[in-house]
């Protein structure tokens, strides 16, 4: 699976912003695992991920660098050049993004993306291309996508289609991301959903993620769920509980549903001008597989720089 890093879409512009990770080694001592450092020049972000090799040194873990090319009231074109690393920081072949943006008459957008993959060479070769519109219709937003990739013969085909409807009922928000793949008949079903949805209750946001993936019957079924409370500090920080549910192996379920897997405890505090985000998580006992145990601290997130959140 592919690791992900926040891009400019999703990002405050600042100079620089950076994000150490320490997790808990067996003696319960914190060491370093990885830092994220976001810097910003011009027009250009520049996102990089480091990570420790298995010799301990310091290595890079990818590095995403994405420039906007081109906006005006037409719309905007942004290159994307994403740089991947071995476990001992030796890179990989590059990868290229050209995301192209284009305004609509009728206030909806257009995002064209091509994904061009580079070989040991140097060479780039378009691998992807993904469609996206979006459409706005009261509270209601929908953005259906298609993504298309080279068929045996190497010419492009529809190989997915994609459906994001988000509607906001005015303190409640909801969202069905749907994933339609073709069969063996050649026909585009249901093959991945996650249904979001999110309220203020109470001074908290409750939020709740429900994952369907395809069974063996042909059929979406639950296959995961997180349960998400969160709260605000006088300070500005937040603290969350996170309940994961899922399958879990080697435990007898007659429901035929996810059962609780994992309780996260998130807590943040500030310290001058760090933010510091410390992870602990409950599991089920081997004794009694119903019953959460105690709280084990497992990671802590140091983050420096403007806009820390």
């Amino acid at each position: 699976m592919k690791r992900l890093i926040p891009l400019a879409f999703c990002l405050p512009l600042f100079a620089q912003q950076t994000q150490s990770t320490y997790i808990s080694d067996l003696n319960g001592r914190s060491v370093p695992w990885g830092n994220v450092t976001v810097t910003k020049s011009g027009n250009t972000l520049t996102v990089t991920e480091l990570t420790q090799s298995i010799n301990g040194r310091t290595v890079p873990l990818q590095s995403v660098e994405e420039r906007v090319i081109r906006e005006d009231s037409a719309g905007r074109v942004v290159e994307r050049i994403i740089r991947r690393y071995d476990a001992t920081g030796n890179p990989g072949p590059l990868e290229r993004q050209i995301i192209d943006e284009k305004k609509n008459a009728d206030g909806s957008v257009t995002s064209v993306t091509s994904i061009y993959r580079g070989d040991l060479n140097g060479r780039f070769q378009l691998a992807e291309r993904t469609t996206s519109e979006g459409r706005k219709s009261g509270s209601q937003q929908t953005t259906t996508t298609v993504v298309e990739r080279p068929g045996i013969n190497g010419a492009f085909d529809v190989a997915e289609r994609q459906t994001l409807v988000v509607r906001d009922d005015g303190g409640k928000s909801h969202s069905d991301f749907t994933v339609f793949r073709k069969d063996s008949t050649g026909r585009f079903s249901e093959a991945f959903r996650v249904v979001t949805t999110q309220e203020e209750q109470d001074g908290q946001r409750l939020e709740n993620i429900a994952q369907y993936e395809l069974t063996d019957s042909g059929k979406l079924n639950l296959a995961a769920q997180t349960v998400v409370r969160a709260r605000k500090n006088p300070d500005g920080t937040e603290s969350r509980e996170v309940d994961i549910y899922r399958a879990v192996p080697g435990v007898v379920n007659t429901t035929g549903k996810p059962v609780l897997y994992e309780r996260q405890l998130i807590e943040q505090r500030r310290q001058g001008e760090k933010l510091i985000e410390t992870t602990s998580v409950q599991r089920p006992t081997v004794s009694d597989p119903k019953r959460l145990g105690a709280p084990q601290k497992i990671a802590e997130r140091v983050c420096s720089g403007t806009n820390c959140k």
